[in-house]
């Protein structure tokens, strides 16, 4: 396969990982809202002429907790906090005990878009800037053989929860699935990549399922869920491991979209019909774009098909550069693609398009041309475009190829949502001298 390690290591460090800087900022939010929830409370209390006890002790729960916070283009943060009330400290209802921290938190956050909202499974906190805070609420008692219970305010009653569990569960996953500590042999292999592999491929998956603003797919406890039961380590290479990951995903999710929750018996993640549709959008997706990384397997595999290929998982700025970083190398070997945006077919042009940049809506027509350098006459070019989508699938349109004489421009127009590629080849004799490819993506708007 081919090895793009080093460019997916980058990617990770850049764009994936939340950063120790971007933590710290989610863990001041947290620190101030627990504060916020401490004085509100005791103010509704003076207000009320009663005293309203704070919670006892807050643990911080998923993705911050289990370290698989991704970054978020639009600072879309999630931070899930549990907040342990004793017993006789929250109402018996677990509707008022959430209603009750809505309250205590709506005395002191003042000035937010959006009051603190009590929602069935925990209380929400809004930051104009994509921030939120969930507090869920839980209490603490003894049963009649004096042993501890702590039981969640979800939905319209108590039930009996370890806020740690899953958080502890997907730790030790990454402890036992990973490949051991660097150099030390997996398989017969001396172990190169970085310790704890699972809760990188955690982040890769997640990052797929959060590439296309226009995807509703699972959240992270369930992609996470999935990827324990799925990964496939590699001792060397991330790369490997994530493409080999993707695949067992796809082929599980074949099978069933049915996903149980690990730490409670009986219960599922995919119960309601939102949540499971949520997981076949997810199959569908992996079924759409994993065979962009066959190429990576072709011995002759470029490492322009390379990005490209990951380009088509990750749909990310990152892959596009590298692309036009090649692209630019390669201008040198003879062939480029030029395109022009025009307002009709074979009209005036009004602006040039950039492989890959900003999308398009639909209804504009490109004009595609191809200088060469260093090829002798005669030669002919072979424009080739590949649509995508269910779009271009449903009209029969995803593919069509068309031979012009050299310097004869070649028109088409974004019609379908999703990414057009056009290539270009160069032909003697009827043989492929050399190529060049331009993507176009496209919107649904007009």
């Amino acid at each position: 396969m081919f090895d793009a390690s080093n460019e997916l290591g980058v990617f990770y460090e850049n764009h994936v990982r939340l950063g120790s800087t971007r933590a710290k900022d989610l863990a001041g939010y947290r620190d101030l809202n627990l504060q916020r929830l401490t004085d509100g409370l005791k103010a509704l209390g003076e207000k009320k002429g009663v005293h309203y006890p704070s919670y006892s002790e807050n643990k911080n729960q998923g993705s911050y907790a289990m370290h698989t916070l991704n970054q978020c283009e639009h600072t879309d943060y999630d931070i899930d906090v549990a907040v342990i009330f004793e017993k006789d400290n929250l109402p018996d209802s677990p509707a008022d005990a959430r209603m009750r921290v809505r309250d205590g938190l709506a005395e002191k956050c003042t000035n937010f878009t959006k009051e603190p909202e009590a929602r069935r499974n925990a209380v929400t906190v809004w930051y104009a800037d994509g921030y939120h805070i969930d507090f869920a609420v839980y209490r603490r008692r003894e049963d009649w053989l004096g042993n501890t219970v702590i039981e969640h305010a979800g939905a319209d009653e108590w039930s009996v929860r370890d806020p740690m569990a899953y958080t502890d569960w997907f730790l030790d996953k990454v402890t036992t699935k990973s490949p051991p500590t660097m150099l030390d042999s997996f398989l017969g292999v001396n172990v190169t990549v970085a310790r704890q592999q699972l809760r990188r491929i955690v982040r890769f998956v997640k990052a797929f399922a959060r590439s296309r603003s226009s995807w509703a797919l699972p959240g992270g406890i369930v992609i996470s869920t999935l990827v324990c039961e799925v990964y496939k380590p590699h001792p060397t290479r991330d790369d490997v491991a994530l493409a080999d990951t993707l695949k067992a995903l796809l082929l599980r999710l074949k099978g069933s979209v049915h996903v149980d929750n690990p730490v409670q018996p009986g219960t599922s993640f995919t119960a309601t019909d939102g949540r499971r549709k949520e997981v076949e959008r997810l199959r569908d997706c992996l079924e759409e774009k994993l065979p962009s990384l066959n190429i990576l397997h072709d011995s002759l595999c470029t490492k322009k098909q390379a990005m490209t290929a990951w380009d088509a998982i990750f749909w990310h700025d990152f892959w596009t550069e590298q692309k036009h970083a090649l692209a630019r190398a390669d201008s040198a070997v003879g062939l480029v693609v030029e395109c022009w945006l025009a307002r009709k077919k074979e009209g005036p042009v009004y602006k040039a398009h950039r492989s890959d940049s900003t999308p398009l809506p639909k209804g504009v027509h490109l004009r595609f041309t191809a200088k060469t350098e260093g090829i002798a006459q005669p030669y002919s070019l072979r424009w080739s475009v590949r649509n995508e989508g269910h779009e271009a699938k449903d009209a029969e349109q995803l593919a069509h190829d068309s031979v012009k004489v050299a310097g004869e421009p070649y028109w088409t127009s974004t019609a379908f949502k999703g990414r057009q590629k056009m290539t270009c080849e160069v032909l003697k004799d009827g043989m492929p001298v050399r190529k060049a490819e331009h993507y176009v993506r496209i919107t649904s708007g007009r």
